[in-house]
Protein backbone atom coordinates (compact mmCIF):
# COMPACT_ATOMS: atom_id res chain seq x y z
CA UNK A 1 0.00 0.00 0.00
CA UNK A 2 1.30 3.44 -0.87
CA UNK A 3 2.31 5.74 1.93
CA UNK A 4 -0.33 8.20 3.11
CA UNK A 5 2.24 10.76 4.30
CA UNK A 6 1.62 14.22 2.86
CA UNK A 7 -1.54 12.93 1.26
CA UNK A 8 -3.81 15.98 0.76
CA UNK A 9 -6.85 13.75 1.04
CA UNK A 10 -5.79 11.90 4.18
CA UNK A 11 -7.80 14.12 6.52
CA UNK A 12 -10.97 14.07 4.45
CA UNK A 13 -13.63 11.74 5.77
CA UNK A 14 -17.21 11.11 4.79
CA UNK A 15 -17.39 7.99 6.90
CA UNK A 16 -19.94 7.45 9.61
CA UNK A 17 -22.64 6.76 7.09
CA UNK A 18 -22.30 3.10 7.95
CA UNK A 19 -23.80 3.95 11.33
CA UNK A 20 -27.36 4.06 10.15
CA UNK A 21 -29.60 6.44 12.00
CA UNK A 22 -31.91 4.86 14.54
CA UNK A 23 -35.51 5.89 14.97
CA UNK A 24 -35.85 7.90 18.19
CA UNK A 25 -37.30 6.12 21.20
CA UNK A 26 -39.81 7.73 23.54
CA UNK A 27 -38.50 6.69 26.94
CA UNK A 28 -41.97 6.94 28.41
CA UNK A 29 -43.24 4.08 26.29
CA UNK A 30 -42.63 0.38 26.54
CA UNK A 31 -40.02 -1.55 24.59
CA UNK A 32 -42.49 -1.97 21.76
CA UNK A 33 -40.88 1.15 20.25
CA UNK A 34 -37.24 0.09 19.99
CA UNK A 35 -34.47 1.66 17.97
CA UNK A 36 -34.37 0.26 14.46
CA UNK A 37 -31.52 0.06 11.96
CA UNK A 38 -31.44 -1.12 8.37
CA UNK A 39 -29.12 -4.03 7.69
CA UNK A 40 -27.25 -4.30 4.41
CA UNK A 41 -24.94 -6.85 2.85
CA UNK A 42 -21.17 -6.28 3.34
CA UNK A 43 -19.69 -3.96 0.73
CA UNK A 44 -16.15 -3.09 -0.36
CA UNK A 45 -14.17 -1.03 -2.86
CA UNK A 46 -13.94 -3.83 -5.41
CA UNK A 47 -11.59 -3.00 -8.29
CA UNK A 48 -11.10 0.50 -6.84
CA UNK A 49 -9.07 -0.96 -3.95
CA UNK A 50 -5.90 -0.99 -6.05
CA UNK A 51 -6.21 2.74 -6.79
CA UNK A 52 -5.67 3.82 -3.17
CA UNK A 53 -2.50 5.90 -2.90
CA UNK A 54 -0.64 8.48 -4.96
CA UNK A 55 0.21 7.98 -8.63
CA UNK A 56 2.66 10.15 -10.58
CA UNK A 57 3.95 10.22 -14.12
CA UNK A 58 4.08 11.93 -17.52
CA UNK A 59 1.34 12.58 -20.04
CA UNK A 60 0.09 14.70 -22.92
CA UNK A 61 -2.78 17.12 -23.35
CA UNK A 62 -4.36 18.35 -26.59
CA UNK A 63 -7.13 20.93 -26.64
CA UNK A 64 -8.74 22.89 -29.44
CA UNK A 65 -10.00 26.25 -28.19
CA UNK A 66 -12.13 28.93 -29.91
CA UNK A 67 -10.33 31.85 -31.53
CA UNK A 68 -12.80 34.69 -30.76
CA UNK A 69 -14.54 33.68 -33.99
CA UNK A 70 -17.85 35.34 -33.12
CA UNK A 71 -16.59 38.34 -31.15
CA UNK A 72 -14.21 39.98 -33.63
CA UNK A 73 -15.69 42.67 -35.92
CA UNK A 74 -15.59 42.17 -39.64
CA UNK A 75 -14.98 38.83 -41.38
CA UNK A 76 -14.30 35.84 -39.13
CA UNK A 77 -10.60 34.98 -38.72
CA UNK A 78 -9.12 32.37 -41.01
CA UNK A 79 -8.09 30.34 -37.98
CA UNK A 80 -11.41 29.53 -36.37
CA UNK A 81 -9.74 27.72 -33.48
CA UNK A 82 -6.32 27.30 -31.91
CA UNK A 83 -4.44 24.18 -30.86
CA UNK A 84 -2.81 23.99 -27.42
CA UNK A 85 -0.43 21.09 -26.77
CA UNK A 86 1.08 20.29 -23.36
CA UNK A 87 3.68 17.80 -22.21
CA UNK A 88 2.49 17.09 -18.70
CA UNK A 89 3.49 15.85 -15.25
CA UNK A 90 0.61 14.51 -13.21
CA UNK A 91 -0.22 13.56 -9.65
CA UNK A 92 -3.40 11.52 -9.07
CA UNK A 93 -4.23 10.79 -5.42
CA UNK A 94 -6.94 8.41 -4.20
CA UNK A 95 -8.03 7.96 -0.60
CA UNK A 96 -10.77 5.75 0.86
CA UNK A 97 -13.88 7.52 2.15
CA UNK A 98 -13.65 5.20 5.14
CA UNK A 99 -17.22 4.00 5.49
CA UNK A 100 -20.26 2.63 3.74
CA UNK A 101 -22.46 5.02 1.73
CA UNK A 102 -26.17 4.25 2.08
CA UNK A 103 -28.73 5.18 -0.56
CA UNK A 104 -32.32 4.80 0.63
CA UNK A 105 -34.61 2.66 -1.46
CA UNK A 106 -38.20 3.16 -2.47
CA UNK A 107 -38.82 1.19 -5.65
CA UNK A 108 -36.32 -1.36 -4.31
CA UNK A 109 -34.50 -1.98 -1.04
CA UNK A 110 -31.61 0.22 0.17
CA UNK A 111 -28.20 -0.10 -1.45
CA UNK A 112 -24.78 0.37 0.14
CA UNK A 113 -21.43 0.96 -1.51
CA UNK A 114 -17.96 2.37 -0.90
CA UNK A 115 -15.79 4.84 -2.76
CA UNK A 116 -12.66 6.94 -3.00
CA UNK A 117 -11.92 10.65 -2.78
CA UNK A 118 -9.58 11.76 -5.57
CA UNK A 119 -7.45 14.79 -6.36
CA UNK A 120 -5.93 15.19 -9.83
CA UNK A 121 -3.25 17.81 -10.51
CA UNK A 122 -1.69 18.30 -13.96
CA UNK A 123 1.22 20.63 -14.79
CA UNK A 124 2.85 21.66 -18.06
CA UNK A 125 6.51 20.61 -17.72
CA UNK A 126 7.64 23.36 -20.10
CA UNK A 127 6.19 26.29 -18.14
CA UNK A 128 7.78 27.98 -15.11
CA UNK A 129 6.95 26.61 -11.68
CA UNK A 130 3.99 28.44 -10.22
CA UNK A 131 2.62 29.20 -13.68
CA UNK A 132 2.40 25.66 -15.01
CA UNK A 133 -0.84 24.28 -13.56
CA UNK A 134 -3.24 23.38 -16.37
CA UNK A 135 -5.76 21.11 -14.64
CA UNK A 136 -7.14 20.59 -11.14
CA UNK A 137 -9.97 18.20 -10.38
CA UNK A 138 -11.40 16.73 -7.24
CA UNK A 139 -14.21 14.27 -6.70
CA UNK A 140 -15.22 10.70 -6.00
CA UNK A 141 -14.96 7.25 -7.57
CA UNK A 142 -17.80 4.97 -6.43
CA UNK A 143 -18.12 1.17 -6.61
CA UNK A 144 -21.84 0.78 -7.32
CA UNK A 145 -23.75 -2.49 -6.86
CA UNK A 146 -26.34 -4.09 -9.13
CA UNK A 147 -29.99 -3.16 -8.71
CA UNK A 148 -33.49 -4.30 -9.50
CA UNK A 149 -35.27 -0.96 -9.98
CA UNK A 150 -33.69 0.32 -12.08
CA UNK A 151 -32.32 -2.99 -13.32
CA UNK A 152 -28.58 -2.33 -13.55
CA UNK A 153 -25.33 -4.27 -13.37
CA UNK A 154 -22.44 -3.35 -11.03
CA UNK A 155 -20.64 -0.24 -12.27
CA UNK A 156 -18.10 2.47 -11.44
CA UNK A 157 -19.15 6.12 -11.16
CA UNK A 158 -16.91 9.17 -11.18
CA UNK A 159 -18.12 12.50 -9.81
CA UNK A 160 -15.75 15.37 -10.51
CA UNK A 161 -15.51 19.15 -10.17
CA UNK A 162 -13.20 21.37 -12.24
CA UNK A 163 -12.47 25.05 -11.41
CA UNK A 164 -13.34 26.19 -14.95
CA UNK A 165 -16.95 25.77 -13.83
CA UNK A 166 -17.74 22.18 -14.79
CA UNK A 167 -19.16 19.26 -12.83
CA UNK A 168 -19.24 15.75 -14.28
CA UNK A 169 -20.93 12.47 -13.49
CA UNK A 170 -19.51 9.65 -15.59
CA UNK A 171 -20.40 5.98 -15.22
CA UNK A 172 -19.51 2.67 -16.83
CA UNK A 173 -18.52 -0.95 -16.66
CA UNK A 174 -15.32 -2.67 -15.57
CA UNK A 175 -13.60 -6.00 -16.17
CA UNK A 176 -10.22 -7.72 -15.84
CA UNK A 177 -8.14 -9.24 -18.66
CA UNK A 178 -4.89 -11.19 -18.71
CA UNK A 179 -2.12 -9.30 -20.45
CA UNK A 180 -1.71 -5.70 -21.60
CA UNK A 181 -4.38 -3.19 -22.66
CA UNK A 182 -5.55 -2.62 -26.21
CA UNK A 183 -5.58 0.99 -27.48
CA UNK A 184 -7.90 2.40 -30.12
CA UNK A 185 -7.24 5.64 -32.02
CA UNK A 186 -7.98 8.87 -30.12
CA UNK A 187 -8.94 11.15 -33.03
CA UNK A 188 -8.60 14.94 -32.47
CA UNK A 189 -10.34 15.91 -35.74
CA UNK A 190 -13.38 18.20 -35.32
CA UNK A 191 -16.62 16.56 -36.40
CA UNK A 192 -20.38 16.75 -36.83
CA UNK A 193 -23.00 14.22 -35.76
CA UNK A 194 -25.04 13.21 -38.81
CA UNK A 195 -27.90 10.75 -38.31
CA UNK A 196 -26.37 9.76 -34.99
CA UNK A 197 -22.92 9.04 -36.44
CA UNK A 198 -19.60 10.89 -36.27
CA UNK A 199 -18.57 12.60 -39.51
CA UNK A 200 -15.15 14.31 -39.39
CA UNK A 201 -14.69 17.74 -40.93
CA UNK A 202 -11.54 17.17 -42.97
CA UNK A 203 -11.44 20.60 -44.59
CA UNK A 204 -8.02 22.23 -44.92
CA UNK A 205 -9.08 24.95 -42.46
CA UNK A 206 -9.20 22.44 -39.65
CA UNK A 207 -6.76 19.70 -40.62
CA UNK A 208 -3.92 22.10 -41.42
CA UNK A 209 -3.69 23.32 -37.83
CA UNK A 210 -3.54 19.79 -36.51
CA UNK A 211 -1.15 18.46 -39.13
CA UNK A 212 1.17 21.47 -38.94
CA UNK A 213 1.18 21.77 -35.15
CA UNK A 214 4.60 21.48 -33.48
CA UNK A 215 4.60 19.02 -30.55
CA UNK A 216 6.26 19.87 -27.23
CA UNK A 217 9.85 18.62 -26.74
CA UNK A 218 9.94 14.87 -26.23
CA UNK A 219 6.51 14.24 -27.79
CA UNK A 220 6.58 12.43 -31.18
CA UNK A 221 4.85 14.26 -34.04
CA UNK A 222 2.46 11.37 -34.71
CA UNK A 223 1.03 11.67 -31.19
CA UNK A 224 -0.88 14.80 -32.24
CA UNK A 225 -3.21 12.84 -34.52
CA UNK A 226 -3.49 9.96 -32.04
CA UNK A 227 -2.45 10.73 -28.43
CA UNK A 228 -2.95 7.07 -27.50
CA UNK A 229 0.34 6.35 -29.31
CA UNK A 230 2.04 7.81 -26.24
CA UNK A 231 0.38 5.13 -24.10
CA UNK A 232 1.54 2.40 -26.49
CA UNK A 233 5.09 3.71 -26.42
CA UNK A 234 5.12 3.82 -22.61
CA UNK A 235 4.48 0.07 -22.23
CA UNK A 236 6.76 -1.24 -24.99
CA UNK A 237 8.96 -3.97 -23.55
CA UNK A 238 6.89 -4.31 -20.36
CA UNK A 239 5.49 -7.65 -19.19
CA UNK A 240 1.95 -6.70 -18.19
CA UNK A 241 0.33 -9.78 -16.69
CA UNK A 242 -3.08 -8.37 -15.74
CA UNK A 243 -5.14 -5.30 -16.59
CA UNK A 244 -8.26 -3.96 -14.87
CA UNK A 245 -10.25 -1.91 -17.40
CA UNK A 246 -12.72 0.79 -16.31
CA UNK A 247 -14.98 2.54 -18.86
CA UNK A 248 -16.46 5.91 -17.89
CA UNK A 249 -18.86 7.99 -19.98
CA UNK A 250 -20.98 11.10 -19.57
CA UNK A 251 -23.41 11.83 -22.42
CA UNK A 252 -21.64 9.34 -24.75
CA UNK A 253 -21.61 10.10 -28.48
CA UNK A 254 -20.66 8.09 -31.53
CA UNK A 255 -16.99 7.95 -32.46
CA UNK A 256 -15.84 8.88 -28.96
CA UNK A 257 -17.77 6.78 -26.45
CA UNK A 258 -16.22 3.65 -24.96
CA UNK A 259 -17.49 0.32 -26.36
CA UNK A 260 -21.07 -0.45 -25.44
CA UNK A 261 -21.83 2.94 -23.89
CA UNK A 262 -25.17 4.41 -24.91
CA UNK A 263 -27.00 7.55 -23.82
CA UNK A 264 -28.37 8.51 -21.42
CA UNK A 265 -25.41 7.94 -19.08
CA UNK A 266 -24.15 10.57 -16.66
CA UNK A 267 -23.88 14.21 -17.60
CA UNK A 268 -21.92 17.46 -17.44
CA UNK A 269 -23.12 20.74 -15.92
CA UNK A 270 -21.31 24.01 -16.69
CA UNK A 271 -21.45 27.65 -15.71
CA UNK A 272 -23.21 29.87 -18.33
CA UNK A 273 -19.91 31.23 -19.73
CA UNK A 274 -18.75 27.71 -20.60
CA UNK A 275 -22.14 26.79 -22.11
CA UNK A 276 -22.01 29.75 -24.53
CA UNK A 277 -18.31 29.94 -25.42
CA UNK A 278 -17.03 26.33 -25.44
CA UNK A 279 -19.71 24.02 -24.12
CA UNK A 280 -18.30 20.84 -22.54
CA UNK A 281 -21.07 18.31 -23.11
CA UNK A 282 -19.57 14.82 -23.38
CA UNK A 283 -16.79 12.84 -21.69
CA UNK A 284 -15.43 9.39 -22.42
CA UNK A 285 -12.50 7.87 -20.55
CA UNK A 286 -10.80 4.51 -20.16
CA UNK A 287 -8.62 3.69 -17.14
CA UNK A 288 -6.23 0.72 -17.22
CA UNK A 289 -4.82 -0.52 -13.89
CA UNK A 290 -1.90 -2.71 -14.92
CA UNK A 291 0.20 -5.24 -13.03
CA UNK A 292 3.71 -5.10 -14.53
CA UNK A 293 6.12 -7.95 -13.79
CA UNK A 294 9.86 -7.25 -13.67
CA UNK A 295 12.52 -9.68 -14.90
CA UNK A 296 13.37 -10.65 -11.30
CA UNK A 297 9.78 -11.69 -10.58
CA UNK A 298 8.81 -8.59 -8.61
CA UNK A 299 5.95 -6.43 -9.86
CA UNK A 300 4.52 -2.93 -9.65
CA UNK A 301 1.22 -1.20 -10.42
CA UNK A 302 0.80 1.20 -13.31
CA UNK A 303 -2.20 3.39 -14.19
CA UNK A 304 -2.85 4.55 -17.74
CA UNK A 305 -5.81 6.50 -19.03
CA UNK A 306 -7.14 8.17 -22.13
CA UNK A 307 -9.88 10.76 -21.90
CA UNK A 308 -11.76 12.76 -24.52
CA UNK A 309 -14.00 15.69 -23.64
CA UNK A 310 -16.12 17.12 -26.45
CA UNK A 311 -16.39 20.91 -26.61
CA UNK A 312 -19.04 22.60 -28.74
CA UNK A 313 -18.16 26.10 -29.86
CA UNK A 314 -19.88 27.53 -32.94
CA UNK A 315 -17.93 29.13 -35.77
CA UNK A 316 -18.95 31.24 -38.74
CA UNK A 317 -18.91 29.39 -42.04
CA UNK A 318 -17.71 31.17 -45.23
CA UNK A 319 -21.32 32.01 -46.13
CA UNK A 320 -21.80 33.78 -42.78
CA UNK A 321 -23.92 31.08 -41.19
CA UNK A 322 -23.11 29.74 -37.72
CA UNK A 323 -21.94 26.13 -37.72
CA UNK A 324 -21.90 23.90 -34.62
CA UNK A 325 -18.84 21.63 -34.62
CA UNK A 326 -17.63 19.19 -31.97
CA UNK A 327 -14.01 19.64 -30.91
CA UNK A 328 -12.12 16.81 -29.10
CA UNK A 329 -10.05 17.68 -26.03
CA UNK A 330 -7.81 14.64 -25.39
CA UNK A 331 -5.64 13.82 -22.36
CA UNK A 332 -3.47 10.75 -21.74
CA UNK A 333 -1.06 9.74 -18.99
CA UNK A 334 1.01 6.83 -17.68
CA UNK A 335 1.36 6.88 -13.89
CA UNK A 336 3.02 4.65 -11.29
CA UNK A 337 1.91 4.03 -7.75
CA UNK A 338 4.31 5.56 -5.25
CA UNK A 339 5.45 3.30 -2.41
Amino acid sequence: MASQQNNPLANLNLSGLEKLEAKPVNKGLKSKFKAEAVTTAPVDLGVLETLVGTWVGPGFNLIEVPNMNQAKPGPPPADKFKIILNSTAETFTFNSIGGDIINRGNAQSDIAFQGLHYLQQVDDVNLPSGQNGIHLETGLFLNLPSGTDPAVQPSIARLGSIPHGDSILAQGTFFTVNGPPQFEVADPTPFFIVNGKRVNDTSETYLSQLVNAVPPPGIPKEVIMNPNILLENAIKGQNITKTVVIFLDANPIDGVATPGATAPVGGITNIPFVNVNANANSLSAIFWIETVENADGTSFLQLQYTQTVILDFPVFAPDGSVVEIKWPHISVATLRLQE
